[in-house]
C-alpha cells in the first residue's frame, strides 16, 4: 500500500513523493527504534520486582508477562493480514492484479474527463469534476519497478539507521543530543507549543475565572450582597429584640419616655 500511495503521489506531483519518501523513511525509523529498544540491548525494567503472575483482570504485578489473549488474539490477526494483506492488491508491474484499484475505481472515475478548455463538444460548460478527472498517466512498468525500489531502500536505511543508533552504538543517541544543545531540548518539548498554549489562552483564562468570575463577581458581589443584607437584618432584629426585655420597669421608662416626646411636641405645637 505505501509502494502504491508513493506511485500516485509522484504521477500527481514530484514534490508529494518525496515528502512521501521521507516520511516512509522516518516511520521503517522510529518503529524498528521501538523494536530494538524493546527486544535488543539491556534490561532497563526494575529488577528488584518480581512478576507474581496475572490477578483476575488480566494485570501482571512488577516483572515482564505476556499479554492477555483478549489482547494478544488481535494483534495476531493483524500481524497475519500485514504480511500477506498486501498481495491482494499487487500491481500489474510485479505479475499480479490490483483488486483494490479495481474495487474502488467506480468511486473515483465516476465521470468521464471534459475537454482541456472546460467545455464540451456542443459549447456547453463542463462539469468541475469533469476538467479536473481524467485518466491515470500512463508508464512503464520498470519505471514503476524503480520508484518501488527507491521506497524499499528508504525503508531499509530507516532499520539501518535505527539499528546502529540503537542496537549497535547506542551511546550514539545521547551524544547526538548533547550536540545539538538547544535544538533537541526544542523539539523534544514539541517546540514549546504546549507551553506557549497554556501562557496565551489557559493561564489568562484560569486566573480570570478564578480572580474575577469567582472571588470578584461571585464571592464579593453576589455572596457579599446576600451576606451583608443577611448581617443588616441581624443587627436590626437584635436592637430591636432589646426593647422587648420582658422586665415591667423598662416597659414603664419607654411608656415615659414617649410619653415625654408627646407632650414635648404638644407644647411646640401650641406655642407656633
Amino acid at each position: 500500500s505505501k509502494d502504491e500511495i508513493l506511485w500516485r503521489a509522484y504521477q500527481a506531483n514530484w514534490i508529494y513523493w518525496l515528502i512521501g519518501v521521507f516520511t516512509a523513511f522516518l516511520t521503517s525509523f522510529y518503529m524498528f527504534r521501538l523494536l530494538f529498544l524493546t527486544f535488543f540491548g539491556s534490561y532497563r525494567g526494575d529488577a528488584d520486582k518480581p512478576d507474581h503472575g496475572h490477578d483476575a483482570h488480566g494485570h501482571g504485578h512488577g516483572g515482564i508477562h505476556e499479554s492477555p489473549k483478549v489482547m494478544l488474539v488481535p494483534l495476531v490477526i493483524l500481524a497475519v493480514f500485514s504480511f500477506v494483506g498486501g498481495w491482494i492488491g499487487t500491481p500489474g508491474s510485479m505479475g499480479g492484479s490490483n483488486h483494490f484499484d479495481k474495487f474502488l475505481e467506480p468511486i473515483f472515475h465516476t465521470t468521464s474527463p471534459g475537454p482541456a478548455n472546460g467545455h464540451t463538444t456542443a459549447g456547453e460548460i463542463a462539469l468541475p469534476e469533469q476538467r479536473t478527472e481524467g485518466p491515470e498517466p500512463q508508464t512503464s512498468h520498470k519505471t514503476e519497478l524503480i520508484f518501488t525500489g527507491i521506497s524499499v531502500v528508504a525503508g531499509l536505511l530507516g532499520l539501518a539507521l535505527a539499528g546502529l543508533l540503537y542496537w549497535q552504538r547506542p551511546e550514539l543517541p545521547q551524544k547526538i543530543a548533547d550536540g545539538l544543545g538547544g535544538l533537541y531540548h526544542t523539539v523534544v518539548n514539541k517546540y514549546y507549543i504546549d507551553e506557549l498554549y497554556a501562557a496565551l489562552f489557559v493561564k489568562p483564562l484560569v486566573d480570570g475565572s478564578s480572580k474575577i468570575l469567582w472571588r470578584g463577581i461571585d464571592q464579593q458581589l453576589i455572596d457579599g450582597a446576600i451576606d451583608n443584607s443577611a448581617d443588616g437584618a441581624r443587627e436590626i432584629s437584635d436592637a430591636v429584640r432589646r426593647m422587648q426585655s420582658g422586665s415591667i420597669r423598662s416597659y414603664a421608662g419607654w411608656i415615659a419616655l414617649g410619653a415625654s416626646f408627646v407632650i414635648a411636641y404638644m407644647i411646640w405645637m401650641g406655642t407656633r
